[in-house]
């Protein structure tokens, strides 16, 4: 009996003692770190949503060779966009946002683009970045919000990638199906300070609740980009970082945004 009391207590006596064996020795150990190649900034600040910000930082965190932390207004006005590659504005709300950012952030912005960053503005981000003429704001992307409601409505839609979408996003044929929640319907703007967009993936199908025009969001531009200064910038009206069999076109995007 005391022998195997003694069994019992030399057991226990080493289970509890393993843990501290075990982080010594990890901490001992070297740690192999993957090196970072694209550093993404998300805007998380008045107007962002909280959902779309933290799906896109998780996408990336778990890619292989990218890095994403979430930058405010504040912060960008202070000049830390030239720390990283790419800004990602997420869904929300497109003039919250740019509210938010302000004149000075704006300037920021468009340095940081001028300079060869890259920019992703996800459905609401998509907004801020179009042709707006009643203030100084937007202007990233030769691109307008077609006329009618734009708050077609949400759900799953399908969407068609184009050759190019295909060498950037993977190489899908047919329809894929997205998470589409009252993006932008966009189309030219003709803008005379911007080269014309290309685009990546085309609408296939629509909603159009609230009275909102049909027929005009199919074939129109799902995911599109352009030429800012030196810098890329990417309109993405429907939400790959909410649709799960397409996390993927999210570090996609940002290396191809980052141009390197």
């Amino acid at each position: 009996m005391k022998n195997w009391l003694g069994i019992v207590s030399a057991f226990l006596f080493f289970a509890i003692g393993l843990p501290e064996i075990q982080t010594f020795a990890q901490d001992a150990a070297p740690s192999k770190k993957i090196a970072v190649a694209y550093r993404a900034a998300i805007f998380r600040d008045s107007g962002a949503s909280d959902t779309c910000a933290l799906a896109s930082l998780q996408i990336l965190n778990n890619t292989a060779g990218f890095e994403a932390k979430y930058v405010s207004a504040q912060e960008i006005r202070d000049g830390i966009l030239k720390d990283f590659d790419v800004v990602l504005f997420p869904g929300g709300s497109g003039s919250g946002e740019s509210k938010a950012l302000g004149d000075e952030g704006w300037v920021e912005l468009r340095k940081f683009l001028n300079d060869g960053g890259g920019y992703i503005g996800t459905c609401a981000g998509a907004y801020m970045a179009l042709v707006n003429l009643s203030r100084d704001a937007g202007r990233l992307i030769d691109a307008e919000l077609q006329e009618g409601e734009w708050e077609r409505g949400e759900a799953i839609l399908d969407i068609e990638l184009t050759d190019e979408g295909r060498e950037v996003l993977g190489d899908i044929k047919g329809m894929i199906q997205i998470d589409y929640q009252n993006g932008p319907v966009v189309h030219p703007a003709n803008y005379k300070d911007l080269k014309p967009y290309s685009v990546l993936a085309y609408f296939r199908t629509e909603v159009a609740q609230n009275d909102a025009p049909k027929g005009v969001q199919v074939n129109s531009p799902a995911i599109a980009y352009g030429a800012y200064g030196k810098g890329r910038v990417i309109i993405c009206s429907p939400h790959p970082e909410l649709t799960p069999n397409l996390n993927n076109f999210v570090p996609r995007l940002v290396k191809f945004a980052a141009q390197k």
